[in-house]
């Protein structure tokens, strides 16, 4: 046990190398198993108090060490404070008695009257003499709020301190006859200002002191009866609250009876202002602003404006819960509020907003019950709550609106003091405003009803939202219940969305499996089992020996799957947007939540995948992918929907034979392919998975590169398979209307030979390269090629070569095919699948140069080894005629000679280029005279001919 610990806490306040952690332990050693310790502090502020001074950590540290310890608070109320301080006064004289109970029963009355119940005794007030009443009334609040509650308060009663009662006691003589004297609130404010009572108090509490001590201490020129009647208001500031105990004329005039006119001299100096909307003086720092006069200016103009206006500037009222049906049925029912007149026509709240429905709040005088505008879609439900009476919420709203006004003042904004009082003003302005939104808008004060296109229903009153569950019964009907408010709720959590995502994926690419693969306990197989596995909306289909996705058999969600399959029926004439069935889903009769949408309509979409076409920014999607699904999550409005009825006739008779020629598998044993999707979705799959060169090249068959076209640009299927595809192998398109499609095989077997070709085109190009290759290196076989660049590894230097003598030696493909595509993404620098056909022509031009520089570079390496390693440098020179023919010849330079024959080049070519003009001419002709020199002249041209010079250095003591 620690008493007086509140010394300890002071000292650690004040000094920055204390640690609060030995007190956490201490705290937590009563929380272990044996034998606890308890640990007990006395002190006479919670720990936060003690650093209300001090930085945000610092506090931040002890809270969490109270935290460990659980309050205990001692405070005793102001009537048992005061009954504590009768205790401490006796009268023994006779006289005074009597005297003060003639008093105190005077004081009783008029303490009565202005409503001070617990000082309307006259006993009680005898007892705590000789305190003034109202000193006995505001002691327990200063004490508590500025002190250290008993100790401050017999601190002022029994104190040595000048200020202090005893002091009074004696300074005071008793006069025989009048009103026997009493310690006013005059006296308090001396105790508690000049004694430094308040001097440690920190934070916010101690700011309104020091505001009202500044402004007393720096007023000059007022009498003693002024001075006197100012302390009595500050010290009422200080402790008024909503109760009788603030600074009104009344409770002043028992301060002194000419209060009246002591308050105008306070007024006209600047000292204090009056509060009218709170019935109360102030003290405040005073300004050249007549307030009174704005805020009456304001008011004048707010009484012009439409109350519903105001109160949409000065409220925002938040949604509310209809509580009762929100219980019942599991989900989360909110209805958003606005304020109308009740004159006119409102719109609807949009079917896929957040909230359940609306509620307006009707604020017109006239108290009629609002329209609400036809609309031709599905809508949520609108309540209308007429107030009995508005009069009080119509005067504070207006007051809010002109105090506001006047804080937007040009001048106002830049007078703090003005702003200031202002501030408080307003404070308490808006506070009696929710009072008031709260008393006219309660329940039991309104007439409530449900209001839809044709008519007004009344709605029974009840307790609290007893109204909106009534309206939100009638109108959700056939409320989906799902058990997992995880999913159940309009906005989802991180960790909510990212477990929706693996139960969707698990549901396009697991639908097959038992639980989709789920094991575990996971957010997302919580989920499964909330949606799809109690509702058997994903079971064993026993006809087929399938898992599939059909018609929940929970009876909540069969309605809302009905309307699911409805309005995908409804699809048939045209494609709906997928907002458009979100719409229908979150209207009534339903109400679902936004978050469980994406997986209640892929169920749908995934059970009806023969049926039910997906576009994305009106572009065809053959199948629902996981990254399809992802993306409709994020903007369903992205995406249409169309349904395909099942085909007959000759349009039957072609998808049988397609079926049949492009092996597209059936969806169930015992089931027939349903219709159009099930071929293009085939047909729109296998381009999908082409490369660029394949979607792009002209080398292909005209009927291929007819039937690939049409498939990039397909939009509608039906359109697509029964008229694009046959005009494209150049046949007839097969009309709904017909019997018979004589052609069906033709068909067939033309788009079975395009999608052969287009899916073959890639092989069949890597198929020509490599034989390209083969017919440029001369040789028939990879190993031959190979086995010649491997030759070469370590000998080449430049990277360009390099890379292609590294392609053509590589040993790490298993197959010819990815060996050639590798050799050819070398020469030209793109990935195959990514050619054009320019690419490949382009391939074709530079393969042979390739192949030819590989060649020479071969060539001078095997005569380089023929020579030996010696200090040499040895070139291959190239001499190429103009009918065509070339010489190689390998020439040798001797590290040993360079000098000697550099300088004998040089003095040649000084020689050559005074009779030729310039140095550059003189090289030329002394290289073309010495390549014939050095060649056989008989195969050599006249002086015209072209000289090619490849070189590959390297000396032999690199």
């Amino acid at each position: 046990m620690i008493d007086e610990f509140g010394k300890n806490l002071e000292a650690v306040d004040q000094s920055a190398d204390t640690d609060p952690y030995l007190l956490q332990q201490l705290a937590e050693a009563g929380q272990e198993v044996g034998s606890p310790i308890f640990t007990l502090t006395l002190q006479h502020l919670a720990f936060e108090d003690y650093f209300a001074g001090g930085d945000g950590s610092q506090q931040l540290e002890w809270a969490k060490v109270q935290g460990r310890f659980e309050d205990i608070p001692f405070v005793d109320s102001a009537a048992q404070t005061r009954a504590l301080i009768g205790t401490v006064f006796e009268v023994t004289d006779d006289a005074v008695q009597r005297r003060l109970v003639a008093q105190s029963r005077e004081l009783a009355q008029s303490l009565s009257k202005l409503g001070f119940e617990d000082l309307s005794r006259s006993d009680a007030i005898a007892d705590c003499y000789p305190l003034h009443p109202l000193t006995a009334a505001v002691l327990p609040e200063l004490c508590g709020r500025y002190g250290q509650n008993e100790r401050t308060l017999f601190s002022f009663l029994t104190g040595p301190d000048p200020r202090a009662l005893p002091a009074f006691l004696e300074a005071t003589p008793l006069v025989a006859h009048g009103a026997l004297p009493m310690v006013g609130l005059p006296w308090v404010y001396d105790y508690f200002v000049d004694g430094g009572v308040v001097t440690g108090v920190a934070g916010p509490t101690s700011r309104r002191w020091t505001e009202i001590a500044t402004r007393l201490r720096d007023v000059h020129g007022l009498t003693d009866e002024a001075t006197c009647l100012a302390k009595a208001v500050a010290v009422l500031n200080l402790v008024s609250t909503a109760g009788p105990l603030r600074a009104s004329t009344d409770v002043l005039r028992l301060v002194d009876p000419g209060a009246d006119k002591l308050l105008d001299c306070l007024e006209l100096s600047s000292l204090v202002t009056y509060r009218e909307f709170a019935s109360e003086y102030r003290i405040w720092q005073g300004s050249d602003i007549d307030l009174r006069a704005r805020v009456d200016a304001a008011m004048g103009a707010a009484s012009q404006l439409p109350l519903v206006e105001i109160l949409a500037k000065v409220d925002n009222p938040q949604p509310v819960v209809a509580a009762r049906h929100s219980a019942q049925n599991d989900i989360l029912r909110t209805f958003s509020r606005r304020y109308v007149t009740g004159c006119e026509s409102v719109d609807p709240v949009s079917p896929l907003a957040d909230v359940d429905g609306e509620v307006l709040l009707v604020v017109g005088a006239e108290g009629s019950c609002p329209k609400r505008a036809v609309t031709a879609g599905p809508a949520k439900p609108t309540v209308a709550a007429i107030p009995k009476s508005i009069a009080e919420l119509d005067r504070t709203a207006r007051s809010v609106e002109a105090i506001r006004a006047v804080l937007e003042q040009a001048d106002v904004n830049v007078d703090w003091v003005a702003r200031s009082e202002l501030g408080e003003r307003l404070a308490l302005a808006e506070a009696e405003l929710r009072a008031a939104l709260v008393s006219t808008f309660a329940a039991e004060n309104c007439d409530w009803f449900l209001i839809d296109d044709e008519a007004s229903t009344p709605l029974s009153k009840g307790r609290g939202s007893a109204a909106l569950s009534e309206a939100a019964d009638r109108c959700y009907s056939h409320t989906p219940v799902i058990g997992n408010e995880m999913i159940n709720r309009t906005h989802m959590t991180s960790q909510g969305a990212k477990a929706r995502k693996i139960l969707l994926s698990a549901m396009i690419e697991r639908a097959d499996q038992a639980d989709l693969g789920f094991e575990g306990y996971g957010p997302e197989v919580a989920m499964y089992r909330s949606m799809l596995g109690r509702s058997r909306m994903h079971r064993l289909d026993s006809r087929n020996e399938t898992r599939v996705f059909a018609e929940p058999v929970t009876p909540s969600l069969q309605p809302a799957w009905q309307a699911l399959m409805a309005e995908f029926r409804r699809a048939k004439r045209r494609r709906i947007n997928l907002l458009d069935v979100h719409a229908v889903l979150m209207s009534p009769p339903f109400g679902m939540k936004a978050a469980a949408l994406p997986v209640f309509v892929t169920a749908g979409l995934l059970a009806n995948t023969d049926e039910v076409a997906i576009y994305e920014h009106g572009t065809f999607r053959p199948s629902l992918s996981a990254e399809l699904s992802e993306r409709m999550v994020r903007n369903p409005g992205h995406f249409d929907i169309k349904h395909y009825a099942n085909a007959s006739g000759a349009r039957r008779e072609v998808i049988d034979e397609l079926a049949n020629a492009l092996g597209v598998a059936k969806r169930f044993r015992k089931h027939r392919v349903a219709n159009v999707l099930a071929i293009v979705g085939h047909l729109v799959r296998i381009v999908g998975q082409l490369d660029k060169y394949t979607l792009d090249t002209r080398s292909l068959p005209s009927a291929a590169m007819a039937v690939r076209d049409v498939l990039k640009t397909a939009v509608e299927p039906d359109e697509l398979l029964f008229q694009q595809l046959p005009n494209a192998v150049g046949l007839p398109s097969v009309r709904s209307t017909a019997k018979t499609y004589p052609q069906k095989r033709e068909l067939s077997h033309a788009l079975a030979q395009a999608v052969d070709q287009l899916e073959a085109c890639p092989q069949a190009l890597l198929e020509d390269l490599r034989r390209e290759l083969f017919d440029a290196a001369e040789e028939t076989t990879r190993l031959a090629v190979a086995g010649q660049a491997a030759s070469l590894a370590g000998e080449v230097l430049d990277p360009e070569i390099r890379s292609f003598v590294l392609a053509l030696a590589s040993a790490a493909h298993e197959h010819d095919h990815e060996w050639v595509k590798a050799i050819a993404t070398v020469v030209s620098q793109k990935a195959v699948s990514e050619w054009s056909d320019e690419d490949r022509l382009r391939f074709a031009v530079q393969l042979p140069l390739r192949i030819a520089g590989f060649h020479r570079l071969m060539a001078l390496h095997a005569d380089h080894r023929a020579i030996g390693n010696g200090a040499y440098v040895s070139r291959r020179v190239t001499v190429t005629s103009p009918d065509g023919r070339e010489e190689h010849r390998l020439v040798v330079l001797d590290e040993r000679d360079r000098a000697a024959v550099q300088e004998a080049l040089g003095l040649a070519v000084q020689t050559a280029a005074k009779s030729l003009g310039s140095e550059a001419r003189a090289r030329s002709a002394l290289l073309a005279l010495q390549c014939e020199h050095l060649l056989r002249a008989d195969t050599l041209a006249s002086d015209s001919g072209m000289i090619e010079v490849v070189e590959n250095m390297k000396a032999s003591n690199e």
